[in-house]
Order: structure tokens, then C-alpha cells, then sequence
């Protein structure tokens, strides 16, 4: 599936200019494209030339109208889709660029993560995966690669509703007889029912991210093997045993991991029993987010509209190369300062000859981890670490310690240090919900924090431009730091119902007002609807209408009332034409047909209903 680079620099869509090729998956491949409209970075998915075999035209059509859905949705923890079309490179998804990369590749770093950092992306995806599946959609492909990471480290869940379009039961296998990957990714991710051939829903997604979830932590997919077949009869027969490790979080994945689907909890549940987990877990280190390289990171900021690089400098972005550099080498310089003055002390303490029992402690107020452990390794003390928040601090900074520098102490004996984790926390104001952006920035800024990303949404309660919720997993938070809301587009539109012509006003009246729709009737003469149903509705159905709009119900009031002309005098071959034009009808004719009509019946200008028949009199042959 890797591209042999001729698609670099090329632009698709008239606006996406793709410029680094990030990542792979089993059928399509990920760009770092620049929006020349919007001057941004986003990614664009490119289904891999070939993947889709010739004459499926109904395959393009679906997978466009699942971007299309999937461009719907809005929620912190779902990538955004921006754009979607076929182009000639094939068919192409344009989503948000997250800089801090995706979960599958900080597994393939080697890295493993705490029980704190897999719960707080757990918590993130399973929030995604309800809105998503409020919205009656399933993601159909919750995989590591799927995971991805703003530059804070908040999770979002990636190629919605295409991955369901392109693991539809009717193609995926010709799919993946064209994929360089093998049966073993197809299914690695796959919960049992898929595996048995069933229709995955909503809770398949639930076990797929129990899988991704427990990989995180223990760096093994669950029941993976090098047979496919024997993985897939593994997940239908076996509970999913984490032999008591990681805690509360370990039995919530067990649950959600059970085998029969209707034992797992809904998305939404296995949220909420994250979230209780959360308060036996410490507070989780910051992810070990990709670093974005000169391809992916700051040179496709500095691209130019025409596609060129700019050239790294001081100007570049207001900050050069080797300005970014000067904390690191602030710290490393500090590092090597109280090295010298540690590797002095040792001198004075440690270089003793004669090898005292006891040791005056030194004063380890510059110290940092390694040289602790350095030094009581050499001075045989063991070590008691506290730790503590304090204003004025950094973390890893040593506040204080006993005994006191200078105090002799012998070998076993312990040092006791307290170590900051940093200035205390800021509270999250609790009523923020309900405020307009501009007093929710205020009343942070109060507090010494800041609004970072704002997310929106459309919500049945609140108004278009009130915070909904604070979309972060604790309520405290490091002095400065900003914190991630989410505000309400207002209620989601409604679209006018399809209400046939005829339809029951009552049943009309229930789907309308199911939808939060006001009704207004409005009465008018029909002739082909019967008098109490309804004629139509005003918006057409179809119509996307604010919600609480009113829908004008038009209905019957019976037919049109005609006057019934005079036909005196006349033949019945005319009073059948002057009837027709009136929209009535001729009835019976007492007497004979081609002799003058001497009256009517109904008589002339009485009111009858549209379509009625008129009987007619005509003068008796003797008369004439």
C-alpha cells in the first residue's frame, strides 16, 4: 500500500496540496496535505490506487455518502471531516491534522503505558463512540491506528464511517485479496460476532477498543496468534483475563471484553465506569506524543500557498532552530552544574581513605532523581521520597530534607526527601456550564487559567454559544493551563417529516411534535382528500427547519362548493359541457334528450360539492 512518492506536491480536491505520506493503513494510505484556502495543515485519506475493483460503482457512491455522514458529526473526541470527493487519485477524505499522532504509533516506539494514560484515552474514545452511536452510527474499525492525538494529548477517534463503508460484509473480502496486509490484521481488532460473519453494532466497536485498550497496557493484542482462524475461535470461546492486574481499570475491561455482546456494556457505560475507576488511579503522566519531524511538523506550517518550503530561520514561525533548542540546553547546563558541585561533595564526603561508618548527608537541594539515587547507592542510605505540591516550586524540585545536610548517618540508615510536584492546582470553576464562551474565558482568566480548544456541538438544551461541558477528566488542573469546552450549536435542526397527502391529522400531529415541532392547521377546500386529512405540509417534507420551527399542516375541508348553473332552455349535450366547466356532472335526464330542459335538480344556484351530478328535466314530446 506504501505510494512511490509521485503523489507528493500534487494538489486533489483544487485546494489540498499533499506533502508527506505519514501513515498506512489496510486500505488507504494518510497525507500531510496544506489547505491553500484555509492556509492549515489537515489530512487527507487516499484509498490505494486499485483497491476498489472496476465496475463497483455502487462502492463509491457509499463511501462518499458515509464521509458525508461522518462530516456531520461534531465532538471533541471524533476527528472532524472537512472535505470528501473522488479525485484522480482515487477516493479521498479530508479530516483534522493531529499533531501529536496516533496511539498505534507510540505502541510501535515501544512504548507502554500506565494504567492512568490508558484510562484517560479509554474515557476519550468511549465518549467519541457514544455521540457517534446516539447519531445510529458504528465505527466498524476501533484500531490503535484509529486513535489519534491533538498536541495536548486529547484522543480522537479517526476514520468515521469510511472504515464501515470499507469493511462492509459484501466487500471486505475483495478488499483484502488486493491488501498487502493479511488475514491476521483483518481480525486482530475484530470482535466475536464479526468474526463469526455477523453484523458488527455498537457494542462490537466496545470490544475492539477493550483489545486496543488492553494492548496499551500490556503491549499484547488479546487471543492474537500467527492463525487467524484460531484468534477468531479464541474471542467467540475465552473471557478475557487480565489475571488481576491494572486494578479497578482491569476488571472494567474484563467486562466490556465479554464474549456474547449483549453481556457488554454500551459505550456510554463503559464511560462511566472509567470514570469511577479514574478515583483509584493516580494522576497520568503526559503521553509520549509523536514529535513531529521536519516533514510532518513546523516545515508543513511554513509552507507556502504555491506549495514551495520556506526556508528554516530566525523568521520561520517568529522562533529559529536553534532558539527552540535553548531550554534543553538550559537544562542540561544546569544539570552539569550541580554534577560538579555533587561530584565536590562526594569528594569531601565520599573520599575518605580510611572509610568511616558514618557520612555527613549532603545538602541535596540541587539534586535531581539520578544523582539521589547515585548518591545513596554509594553511601549505602536508603531513601524516602515524599511528595507535595507547593506555589513557587517546579516539579521535581527538592523541597526539603532529613536529616539536615551535615547530619552524620551510617550505612541502612534513611534520608528522607520531599520532592514538589509542582505548584498547586487550579480548580476548574464548577459553573461553567450555561455561560457564552466570552464569561466562561472570564471567569477561568479568574483563576489563573485559559480556554484551550472549543469544540462544537449541537445540543437540545442549551443555547447556540453556551458551554455544555468542560471536556477534561479532572477538575484540577495545572496553574496555566488551558482547558478544552465544549459549546452548543443550539438544538440540531430538524428535517420536515415525509407526511403523505391523506395522512391522519392526529398521526401527522405526533410525528411533528415527536420532533419538538409546533403544528399550525390551516383548512382548505379539497376535492380529492377526504374532509379531516391532510393535504400537505408547509415547509415540503425533506426540509431542514430550526428546531421548535412551526409546521403549517394543511387539511381538508371537504370539496370545493359549486353553484349549480342555470340550465333552462338548453339541450343536454350543452349542459353537460357548461356542468363539465363548472365541475359538476350531468345526471339523469326525465323526458327526451334532445328536447330544451325545462329545470334542474338541484335547481340552479344551489350549492352542491365539487364533482356532484345534476339531474335534469327536459320538456315532454307532446309539448313541443
Amino acid at each position: 500500500m506504501s505510494k512511490d512518492g509521485g503523489e507528493l506536491g500534487r494538489v486533489i480536491g483544487g485546494r489540498y496540496r499533499l506533502v508527506t505520506l505519514i501513515g498506512t493503513g489496510r486500505f488507504a494510505s494518510v497525507y500531510l496535505a496544506y489547505d491553500l484556502s484555509q492556509s492549515r495543515r489537515v489530512a487527507v485519506k487516499l484509498l490505494s490506487e486499485g483497491i476498489v475493483p472496476g465496475g463497483w460503482s455502487g462502492f463509491t457512491s457509499r463511501f462518499l455518502e458515509a464521509a458525508e455522514e461522518a462530516a456531520a458529526v461534531r465532538h471533541p473526541h471524533v476527528a472532524e471531516a472537512h472535505s470528501w470527493g473522488d479525485s484522480d487519485l482515487g477516493l479521498y477524505v479530508v479530516s483534522d491534522y493531529m499533531a501529536g499522532g496516533s496511539l498505534q504509533e507510540m505502541l510501535d516506539a515501544g512504548h507502554l503505558l500506565s494504567p492512568s494514560q490508558v484510562l484517560m484515552i479509554g474515557l476519550d474514545a468511549a465518549r467519541g463512540l457514544d455521540h457517534v452511536h446516539g447519531r445510529g452510527i458504528i465505527h466498524g474499525d476501533v484500531r490503535p491506528s484509529n486513535i489519534l492525538f491533538s498536541g495536548r494529548g486529547r484522543a480522537r477517534l479517526a476514520d468515521l464511517g469510511t472504515s464501515w463503508a470499507l469493511t462492509a460484509s459484501e466487500t471486505e473480502g475483495a478488499l483484502m485479496a488486493r491488501s498487502v496486509f493479511s488475514a491476521i490484521d483483518a481480525v486482530r481488532y475484530a470482535s466475536p460476532e464479526q468474526a463469526q460473519g455477523l453484523t458488527p453494532d455498537h457494542k462490537s466497536d466496545v470490544y475492539s477498543l477493550v483489545l486496543v485498550l488492553t494492548e496499551a497496557l500490556s503491549g499484547r493484542v488479546p487471543f492474537e496468534s500467527d492463525d487467524p482462524e484460531y484468534t477468531q475461535m479464541a474471542k467467540m470461546s475465552r473471557q478475557l483475563d487480565l489475571a488481576g492486574q491494572f486494578g479497578r481499570l482491569g476488571r472494567v475491561l474484563e467486562q466490556a471484553g465479554r464474549p456474547e455482546r449483549d453481556d457488554r456494556p454500551t459505550a456510554r457505560d463503559l464511560g462511566l465506569e472509567l470514570l469511577a475507576a479514574a478515583e483509584t488511579l493516580p494522576r497520568p503522566a503526559p503521553l509520549p506524543l509523536a514529535r513531529p519531524s521536519p516533514d510532518t511538523g513546523e516545515s508543513a506550517a511554513a509552507l507556502a500557498p504555491d506549495g514551495h518550503q520556506r526556508e528554516a530561520g530566525p523568521t520561520a514561525g517568529g522562533r529559529s532552530a536553534s532558539h527552540q533548542d535553548r531550554p534543553a540546553l538550559r537544562r542540561l547546563m544546569m544539570a552539569v552544574a550541580a554534577l560538579v558541585l555533587l561530584g565536590a561533595a562526594g569528594y569531601a564526603l565520599w573520599g575518605n581513605p580510611f572509610g568511616a561508618d558514618t557520612q555527613p548527608v549532603p545538602d541535596l537541594a540541587q539534586a535531581d532523581e539520578g544523582d539521589l539515587l547515585r548518591i545513596l547507592s554509594e553511601s549505602g542510605w536508603a531513601l524516602e521520597r515524599l511528595e507535595r505540591r507547593q506555589d513557587g516550586t517546579v516539579a521535581g524540585q527538592i523541597l526539603s530534607q532529613a536529616p539536615q545536610a551535615g547530619t552524620d548517618l551510617g550505612r541502612g540508615e534513611t534520608v528522607t526527601v520531599w520532592v514538589s510536584l509542582g505548584p498547586e492546582l487550579a480548580v476548574i470553576p464548577s459553573d461553567l456550564a450555561g455561560l457564552v464562551v466570552e464569561d466562561a474565558e472570564a471567569s477561568l482568566a479568574a483563576v489563573g487559567l485559559s480556554v484551550g480548544d472549543v469544540t462544537e456541538r449541537y445540543d437540545e438544551s442549551a443555547i447556540q454559544g453556551a458551554v455544555v461541558e468542560v471536556d477534561e477528566l479532572f477538575f484540577e488542573v495545572e496553574p496555566g493551563s488551558s482547558v478544552d469546552l465544549v459549546v452548543s450549536l443550539g438544538p440540531e435542526p430538524r428535517v420536515v417529516p415525509d407526511i403523505a397527502s391523506g395522512s391522519s391529522l392526529a398521526v401527522a400531529r405526533e410525528q411533528l411534535e415527536a420532533l419538538g415541532l409546533g403544528v399550525l392547521e390551516w383548512q382548505v377546500p379539497d376535492n380529492a382528500v377526504e374532509a379531516g386529512r391532510v393535504v400537505r405540509v408547509e415547509p415540503l417534507p425533506g426540509t431542514a427547519v430550526a428546531a421548535g420551527s412551526v409546521i403549517t399542516v394543511v387539511v381538508s375541508d371537504g370539496p370545493e362548493q359549486i353553484r349549480v348553473p342555470f340550465l333552462a332552455t338548453l339541450g343536454a349535450g350543452e349542459a353537460s359541457s357548461l356542468l363539465e366547466q363548472a365541475g359538476l356532472c350531468l345526471g339523469e335526464v326525465d323526458g327526451p334528450q334532445d328536447s330544451e330542459i325545462l329545470a334542474s335538480n338541484p335547481p340552479a344556484d344551489v350549492l352542491v360539492d365539487f364533482g356532484a351530478c345534476v339531474d335534469v328535466i327536459t320538456r315532454p314530446e307532446e309539448e313541443q
